[in-house]
């Protein structure tokens, strides 16, 4: 088995792709539409992880890091500094960026709807 997708349900789907695609680079390579209701997408990342963005009229519950289920979802990067800048220069804030004592370096930030992501750097 392999995980296959990463589903999200948004209460704008059409403007939290966007988001996706503007800030993080990933790609539609699927739109679900029926009548009447905002489309499902599927957006892949330059790495091969694919999000499916689905509708919904609930909102998120604020969440803790380390509250029990969805923590984040890792984007690996080969420069940190690059990645970081690259984000805040699209106006992504991150926050808790810090050195690991593993020695990665990882930086959090949130996508529209509060969805919390990570870039990690690892060195090889």
């Amino acid at each position: 088995m392999n995980a296959e997708h990463i589903g999200i349900y948004a209460r704008d789907p059409v403007a939290l792709s966007r988001w996706y695609l503007d800030k993080l680079g990933f790609k539609v390579v699927r739109t679900l539409e029926k009548e009447g209701r905002p489309p499902i997408f599927f957006l892949e990342g330059e790495k091969g992880l694919v999000i499916e963005i689905l509708p919904t009229t609930s909102s998120l519950v604020a969440r803790e890091l380390s509250d029990p289920g969805y923590s984040h979802i890792g984007l690996i990067v080969e420069d940190f500094d690059q990645a970081a800048s690259s984000l805040q220069s699209k106006g992504v804030s991150l926050y808790d960026v810090r050195a690991t004592s593993n020695g990665w370096t990882i930086g959090y930030f949130n996508d529209p709807e509060g969805n919390r992501l990570e870039i990690v750097y690892r060195p090889s």
